[in-house]
């Protein structure tokens, strides 16, 4: 099961190949240049439009054909082989031989296997969505069942008045006589400049944000199930009164959360899903992520911070306890550290804006 099956029709250059630029961080520390340096400049490969045939699609978002399921499933070649080893033969089981429904319209997949989290439905697949947009009369957007339940997912998509799209029932297997492919607009964490924008006008133009940014804003994940700030009762006794408000992306419709990050002349918070949300600030603005010691690999919100033409700060953060791995450990926030960075966020902030008006 190594060959893949003849099913592409044909193919277009949606975007040619381009370079991605970060800017580096306002507060950069010569010592850390090395979390940052690597990340400044990226090739884009071109994203293409695959057309093809008699591809079946199951509920839960996986296209196969015979017995070969297609890469375009998966966010990451890796994830693949992971996903061979654990599921292929249940997967084959469950349904190859299960009826199928005949989908006789074109339709389009933007989907991956990540695509159910908050960042990667916004930045991985909408920019996808935004390139077909206008092919969006003709196609039906075929879904997994799993994103209807998603409220950031419907409420997304009716900022690009999607006509006709499907979520598969649980269990359900389509057969698509023809079905349309975006490949990746940038890889995940890496963006495409000029399309991400533009998802951005198109979502915060829907839904009213503002132009006229003053608020302050920290956003705890004190809900979420890892990677908490250990001390937050400390941060948040610091950021209180010089005006933050502190909230819970958890608590806010996806409408909330756009109108909120418009307004934010400053968003800070640890590193995960809530700080996707920085998508929706007006350029200018200013973002402090608090950053693991240890992570010099997951800058997707320095490269969206610079692709948004927002100033980052950053400060790095020991672990809570013994744990170091970036991706699940809690972290402590150094106070008179975070008190120094704070300042001079808001000081930076000041100066742009006084030179704005003279």
């Amino acid at each position: 099961m190594t060959s893949l099956p003849q099913t592409l029709a044909s193919e277009v250059v949606l975007r040619p190949q381009r370079t991605s630029t970060c800017t580096l961080p306002r507060n950069l520390r010569a010592e850390e240049l090395d979390l940052f340096s690597h990340e400044c400049e990226t090739a884009l490969p071109p994203t293409r439009l695959l057309e093809m045939r008699d591809v079946s699609m199951s509920s839960d978002g996986y296209l196969f054909q015979g017995l070969h399921i297609l890469p375009q499933s998966f966010a990451f070649p890796f994830l693949q082989e992971k996903w061979k080893q654990r599921s292929l033969f249940k997967f084959l089981a469950v349904n190859y031989l299960r009826k199928r429904r005949p989908l006789e319209s074109g339709a389009l997949f933007i989907t991956d296997d990540w695509s159910t989290g908050y960042f990667h439905w916004l930045s991985d697949v909408l920019p996808k969505l935004y390139l077909m947009r206008d092919r969006l009369k003709d196609l039906v957007l075929v879904l997994p069942h799993q994103l209807e339940k998603l409220e950031f997912v419907q409420s997304s998509l009716r900022a690009f008045d999607v006509a006709n799209s499907l979520f598969l029932s649980e269990g359900e297997t389509i057969l698509c006589h023809r079905i349309f492919v975006p490949t990746a607009v940038a890889p995940s964490g890496r963006y495409d400049g000029h399309v991400i924008k533009r998802v951005r006008d198109r979502i915060v133009g829907f839904y009213g944000g503002s132009s006229t940014p003053h608020d302050l804003i920290y956003l705890s994940r004190s809900k979420a199930r890892k990677r908490q700030v250990a001390n937050e009762a400390e941060v948040i006794s610091l950021l209180k009164p010089l005006g933050f408000r502190i909230v819970n992306a958890e608590d806010c419709s996806f409408e909330k959360q756009v109108k909120l990050a418009s307004a934010a002349r400053c968003i800070i918070s640890n590193h995960g899903a809530g700080l996707t949300n920085i998508l929706f600030m007006n350029p200018g603005m200013n973002v402090l992520e608090l950053r693991h010691r240890a992570d010099r690999t997951n800058n997707c919100y320095f490269a969206l911070s610079s692709a948004m033409g927002l100033n980052y700060f950053y400060q790095t953060c020991h672990s809570a306890g013994a744990d170091e791995d970036p991706h699940s450990a809690d972290i402590t926030v150094d106070i008179p550290t975070l008190k120094q960075n704070v300042e001079a966020v808001l000081t930076f902030a000041q100066e742009r804006t006084a030179r704005s008006f003279t």
